[in-house]
């Protein structure tokens, strides 16, 4: 079965013209004030099956993909919106 959003998060990964500064994830983090948490390009480690590693501070943190609430890249192009319930990873 394919997973759009972890292609998408596999590009951000290897492809060289992305701007991965740009992008910016919002995502529920249990740890933080609020519930809300963000995260950018630049921060991916890894893409697994169910998520991202991100690192924070030096050290790895896991995001599944069910977490991640927005993903906007560029001039703050949504690219995913699980409120609107819209997706658009072709950028």
């Amino acid at each position: 079965m394919k997973n759009p959003m972890r292609n998408f998060f596999q590009r951000v990964l290897w492809d060289k013209n992305m701007d991965k500064g740009s992008l910016r994830v919002k995502f529920i983090s249990r740890g933080v004030s609020g519930e809300l948490d963000e995260f950018t390009g630049e921060q991916i480690r890894e893409v697994t099956r169910d998520g991202v590693v991100i690192v924070v501070d030096g050290k790895d943190k896991f995001i599944p993909f069910h977490r991640i609430t927005e993903i906007t890249y560029k001039n703050g192009k949504i690219v995913f919106s699980k409120q609107g319930a819209f997706y658009d990873f072709k950028v």
